[in-house]
């Protein structure tokens, strides 16, 4: 069957040339995005121009939808006493969102660029499969950026409250001891795993990398958390209220904490005899550690925790750490 159709590509065209191709080179969805497009359910070359057109369209909106949530965040902010905004906690959140908005616009400038790229009106069976199968991803892609948004408009509304409601504030820190504790929870079982002189399958020495990063990386969480406590402590003094009874139980929290961190040190030193030729193995991966001991040491208040757990992660996959 001939590709051309009056000029254009014949859905069944496309269709042959998808089963012949057993679906390798075809995104899911794709088939089906230009049947769902084709004005008289036979022109794949129109209905691709059309797909095309109404992603360029959508883009377009989605990035209209971004300047909106960023004003949104700016109108938030406006009354804000600059000494207020230059809080650890407070900045901290304006960081993450200004990186949000970069993150969205580079997405959607890329999906503008691929489009531009991508051959509006294509003349064969192959060269629609491939058009649409750009145009589909295209669209995934902001449909993706629609969402994520929509999400940080949500948290930028909870974030005003934050900005003022002091119970907001206390469930918030008591949030963030709760994190620091599931992070001491997975340091003390892979401690109790290597004094236990291992098990499941895992490597001794693998259990003692992770653990070792895991600790490392709570010991910034630890210095943060302390500063955000002290600021909320001077935050709340300003409030109406009487806030003294609820800052003294995450003080507590935050001390037992605390605690607990120091004896996974001792116990993460003490482990290294669990670790069979611990020594040599550990000379191994020394310019890594140094590396990522390097990264940790240059972190400053307000910390990239989406920066800190790519450096972990990056971590696991250049030392091969394999824990199950």
């Amino acid at each position: 069957m001939s590709d051309e159709r009056d000029g254009g590509v014949a859905v069944s065209a496309v269709r042959e040339r998808v089963a012949a191709d057993d679906g390798d080179d075809v995104t899911e969805g794709v088939l089906a995005g230009i049947e769902e497009r084709a004005a008289d359910g036979r022109d794949a070359t129109d209905a691709i121009t059309v797909w095309h057109e109404e992603c360029r369209r959508k883009c377009r909106a989605v990035a209209e939808d971004v300047d909106d949530v960023e004003e949104r965040l700016r109108e938030v902010l406006a009354p804000l006493d600059p000494a207020v905004r230059d809080t650890t906690q407070v900045q901290g959140r304006i960081d993450e969102y200004e990186d949000e908005f970069e993150t969205f616009r580079s997405d959607l400038d890329a999906v503008l660029d691929r489009l531009a790229e991508t051959e509006r009106a294509p003349s064969t069976a192959a060269a629609c499969c491939e058009a649409a199968d750009w145009v589909w991803r295209c669209e995934r892609t902001v449909g993706m950026v629609a969402h994520n948004c929509h999400h940080l408009e949500e948290e930028i509304e909870e974030f005003e409250t934050w900005l003022h409601d002091p119970e907001t504030r206390l469930d918030s820190f008591a949030e963030e001891l709760d994190g620091f504790e599931e992070y001491l929870d997975n340091t003390e079982g892979l401690l109790d795993l290597l004094e236990a002189g291992g098990g499941r399958g895992v490597d001794p020495f693998d259990a003692w990398l992770a653990a070792y990063h895991l600790q490392r990386v709570m010991g910034v969480v630890f210095e943060e958390l302390r500063t955000e406590l002290a600021e909320l402590d001077s935050w709340l003094a300003e409030q109406d209220g009487a806030y003294g009874d609820e800052l003294a139980t995450l003080r507590s929290r935050l001390d037992s904490l605390a605690e607990r961190h120091e004896a996974c040190s001792t116990r993460l030193d003490a482990a290294e005899s669990a670790v069979d030729d611990f020594a040599e193995r550990r000379a191994d991966v020394a310019a890594s550690l140094d590396r990522f001991e390097a990264a940790i040491a240059d972190l400053e208040p307000p910390v990239d925790w989406g920066e800190v757990e790519r450096l972990v992660s990056e971590q696991f996959e250049d030392l091969g750490i394999e824990l199950s």
